[in-house]
């Protein structure tokens, strides 16, 4: 699978757990860090979305643990957009360390594009579908 999008992180002490690998609530960190980054890359910040009164939320989480990363890896976590709904965008990710490749986390998340004033669902804007399929290509729908 490709990943038009990737953010990369060296484990730190602040992300393991009495174990010595990185707690299992963090990858949904390093999920918004990359989603963020997605983002930035269609050339939409945040700010500018939130700013054209758009929010998203997440609506469902699924992460499927493959390995464990310790201090001092290196991982890498991809994002695309696998889908978008009338409402909703699903995200894919994964998560993977650096030097072996070997796959950390998989994971989906089901975004819900909401007005940012009722946070009331609304439509997916077309600035966005538009900004997704320049970065990605076409997106089932």
């Amino acid at each position: 699978m490709d990943f038009p999008v990737t953010y990369q992180r060296k484990v730190r002490f602040s992300d393991s757990d009495a174990q010595g690998i990185v707690f299992n609530g963090n990858y949904l960190t390093y999920f918004d860090d990359t989603i963020t980054d997605y983002f930035d890359a269609l050339g939409i910040p945040w700010d500018e979305f939130t700013g054209r009164g758009y929010e998203m939320v997440l609506a469902r989480a699924e992460v499927d643990f493959r390995s464990s990363a310790r201090i001092g890896d290196v991982l890498l976590t991809g994002a695309r957009v696998a889908r978008i709904g009338t409402t909703s965008v699903v995200f894919e990710l994964r998560t993977w360390e650096l030097e072996s490749g070997r796959t950390v986390v998989e994971g989906r998340e089901v975004q819900v594009v909401v007005d940012a004033e009722t946070f009331q669902k609304t439509p997916v804007p077309d600035f966005f579908v538009e900004a997704v399929e320049r970065l990605q290509g076409p997106v089932e729908r």
